[in-house]
């Protein structure tokens, strides 16, 4: 087949050469997306990921190396197709089968790396761009050979295309690399983003603005930051300040005032009342005499920290036996429902236009997930960590496992961190991580996720 596709290309046949690069592309779009597809359905834990990691460096070392790939595919290429298909169709369907990589002789350990790889990687453009990435170091040796004993004759050419797949490879890490969770600063917590600005809060310090690289102690804590405003306070005065500048455009005392949120038209805040009870209130930039309750008052512990965009404050609701999560529209005193669970806990939710970001501790993991704010279709989850707590075997030692019952599959080992508050911009999903110490001390992380697939 490979003389075939050499005497078309020199023949002048040009839609013999669409054909196989068309196939090609085609072979490598369906195995690599689905791999991908197939890791975003199913979010691999951290463990998965490393081993595909540790298991692509092993391959990639190998192919470096020259060393015997191992398994072979011993399928060839039909004869026949070139004799009763049409120089096209069978040009399509060998460049079909060199595009998937492993349905034909497999020239790189790297091949059989990329599979699990992809999975890991859960995204379906990024396991498209290596599938086509290898593919083309596949098709190279077949559109650059001048005869069909050239590979034989020059072993060097089955070496290069090794060092093709190694760099497809490495491409794979790197891209797995990049949307990996990344840390942004420790100890930090209760994050706000705008742009490309973000706000926390440092314990025993206050409020730090991050801002082109650079960090800028606040006068005051628990910032919040929203459109061209960004807002602290210090005890019970509070300050809204213009996002640029850092200058005042309006001060003011809210007695037991906890967290903050805001944006170009509205403050938001929770507020802890005097018999232990907390609530979330609202008032407008240009009109802060008259405020708007945006809960009525729960006992202490039920609400969460507001998180506000444009005229809609978001936040969560813990209840006895259910978890809610709120959007309250302070433009027209709408309330409505984002998500609700009687068997996890739902918190912190940030809101961008019709996206929600919000946490979920449930029984056999914790997730940052992502969605539509309306409820419909399934998310993704964007970052996952173990249970708080484990399991035991679900039968007693020395007796058979029939019968036997666990709710979490595969045991997972339970983690000492927590997943908490977060923030949400338009390229990057940001949560507080809390370690506890064995003395019950808790240190507060912040994590940047990048949203794209």
């Amino acid at each position: 087949m490979v003389g075939t596709v050499r005497a078309a290309r020199h023949g002048g046949r040009g839609i013999a050469g669409l054909a196989f690069a068309l196939g090609l592309a085609v072979g490598a779009t369906a195995l690599f997306g689905s791999l991908g597809a197939l890791g975003t359905a199913i979010r691999p834990g951290r463990t998965v990921v490393i081993a595909a990691v540790a298991l692509a460096a092993a391959a990639a070392l190998a192919d470096l190396a020259g060393l015997r790939v191992r398994p072979q595919v011993p399928f060839q290429v039909p004869e026949r197709w070139r004799r009763t298909m049409p120089l096209p169709r069978a040009l399509f369907l060998y460049g079909l089968l060199l595009g998937t990589g492993v349905t034909t002789f497999v020239p790189a350990a790297a091949v059989w790396a990329l599979l699990p790889l992809c999975v890991a990687l859960a995204s379906v453009p990024v396991a498209v761009a290596v599938g086509l990435g290898f593919a083309l170091g596949r098709a190279l040796p077949v559109l650059v050979l001048s005869d069909e004993t050239a590979l034989a004759e020059r072993p060097q050419g089955l070496r290069v295309l090794r060092v093709f797949a190694a760099a497809a490879l490495g491409l794979a890490l790197v891209a797995g690399a990049a949307k990996a969770a990344a840390p942004v600063a420790a100890p930090a917590s209760d994050p706000g983003a705008a742009g490309t600005d973000l706000v926390w809060q440092e314990p025993g310090v206050g409020g730090i603005l991050l801002r082109g690289g650079a960090q800028t102690r606040l006068p005051g804590s628990d910032p919040a930051i929203g459109d061209t405003l960004i807002a602290w306070h210090s005890g019970s005065a509070v300050t809204v300040a213009a996002r640029d500048t850092l200058q005042p455009v309006l001060q003011m005392t809210v007695p037991g005032l906890e967290k903050l949120a805001v944006s170009q038209a509205w403050l938001a805040y929770r507020v802890a009342g005097p018999s232990g009870s907390e609530q979330i209130r609202a008032l407008a930039i240009a009109d802060p005499t008259t405020t708007v309750d945006v809960t009525k008052s729960w006992a202490r512990g039920r609400l969460g920290r507001p998180s506000l965009a444009g005229n809609v404050v978001v936040y969560h609701l813990a209840l006895p036996g259910r978890s809610l999560l709120f959007s309250f529209d302070l433009s027209t005193g709408k309330r409505r429902l984002l998500r609700s669970a009687r068997h996890a806990l739902l918190l912190s939710p940030a809101r961008i236009g019709g996206t929600v970001l919000y946490v979920r501790l449930g029984r056999c993991s914790q997730q940052l997930r992502i969605g539509r704010l309306d409820g419909n279709g399934a998310g993704r989850v964007l970052y996952k960590l173990p249970p708080l707590a484990g399991q035991d075997l679900g039968h007693e030692h020395g007796h058979p496992e029939q019968g036997s019952h666990v709710p979490c599959p595969g045991r997972p080992k339970p983690t000492a961190r927590s997943l908490w508050t977060t923030a949400l911009s338009g390229t990057t999903a940001y949560v507080t991580v809390l370690r506890a110490s064995s003395g019950g001390h808790l240190t507060p992380s912040l994590l940047a996720v990048p949203l794209a697939k």
